[in-house]
């Protein structure tokens, strides 16, 4: 067994157990769950159902789209991740990832008639996980913790 290191002497375990990206993604995979479990009945995950939602309000369609590097930075994501991400909906023609007919060297997304369809099905179940959240937390703490979650990501995207 090698020996602890003198940099490793000076952490505690109470600092490693109050790992802030720790706390992070141990919330988020609790978080994902609710979320996956609601839209579930759907086939969809919450990560899938954000896809969808993104281009359904941001009114693509078949023949204009959102070029993927543009929504994988909006979404927060590399874009080999989010091609990644689309294929399962792609599969189920619920999207079409394509050459931008105004610009050939760029890939471009947009929702189907179908995955336009598939949002607003399973838009009832994201409200209720929505609902549930706010139950879990309280409205004043969901209100704090989105708030706090929003100040976060401005200021370490900066």
């Amino acid at each position: 067994m090698p020996k602890v290191t003198a940099a490793t002497d000076n952490l505690s375990t109470r600092e490693l157990r109050n790992c802030t990206c720790s706390r992070l993604r141990r919330a988020g995979r609790q978080v994902t769950q609710l979320y996956d479990q609601a839209l579930e009945p759907a086939g969809l995950t919450i990560g899938q159902f954000g896809l969808l939602a993104h281009l359904a309000t941001a009114g693509t369609s078949e023949g204009g789209g959102i070029a993927i590097g543009t929504l994988a930075h909006a979404r927060g994501m590399d874009p080999t991740t989010l091609t990644r991400n689309l294929k399962p909906l792609v599969a189920e023609g619920w999207v079409v990832n394509a050459r931008d007919p105004r610009d050939r060297r760029v890939r471009a997304v947009a929702i189907t008639s179908d995955g336009r369809k598939k949002f607003l099905d399973a838009a009832p179940l994201w409200q209720r996980a929505e609902a549930q959240m706010e139950t879990l937390l309280g409205p004043e703490t969901l209100a704090a913790l989105n708030a706090l979650l929003e100040v976060s990501i401005g200021k370490i995207a900066a």
